[in-house]
């Protein structure tokens, strides 16, 4: 397992940033990848700042052309299946443009980011809406990543971390529907 890790990890920085990204870009289309594991490898190859910056603009990127390629090709393919999904009432919710709820999910690491961005799209939401929408939320998504892949044990041993993590969640929430407010009047 190390020197699977080491052989990634050498890959990584020999891509250098471009690597970084593509990682995250993939992981979009591809739910299946581990996306903890790639943040947790930039973070270790490039430092917390830049790996965070390059996983969130990466899955940032991977999601958004996710969103335009279901927008442009998958409509009739897509629909049935996310019909089909366990997620059925949730996709339903985000259909009829709940962009809160979809801020949320977007926000957790482990909800099917695949799905939400297809729903969006199968929903014809407005690409400015969504953008407004996806940014902030994956900007916590990942800045929570990163921190774990820093220090995993510090959210246990520092519970204010973990409280001051959800205020930020809150407050990140709070301003992008602002923004939204102010540039869709």
């Amino acid at each position: 397992m190390d020197e699977i890790l080491e052989i990634v990890l050498k890959y990584v920085e020999a891509g250098g940033p471009l690597a970084g990204i593509l990682f995250t870009v993939v992981e979009a289309f591809f739910p299946i990848l581990p996306l903890v594991a790639f943040v947790i490898i930039n973070v270790a190859t490039f430092g917390f700042f830049f790996g965070y910056l390059y996983s969130w603009a990466g899955n940032c990127i991977g999601s958004f052309l996710l969103f335009l390629l279901i927008r442009k090709v998958g409509e009739k393919k897509f629909e049935e299946k996310i019909k089909q999904s366990k997620y059925k009432s949730t996709l339903e919710k985000i259909k009829q443009k709940n962009t809160t709820l979809m801020f949320f999910l977007y926000c957790f690491p482990f909800s099917p980011s695949f799905l939400i961005s297809g729903t969006a799209a199968l929903a014809n939401m407005n690409t400015r809406r969504f953008l407004i929408t996806l940014l902030p939320a994956k900007f916590v998504m990942m800045l929570s990543l990163a921190f774990i892949g820093e220090n995993v044990s510090s959210f246990f041993e520092n519970p204010l971390k973990s409280i001051l993590y959800i205020l930020l969640i809150l407050l990140v929430n709070l301003l992008s529907k602002k923004l939204l407010f102010f540039l869709t009047d």
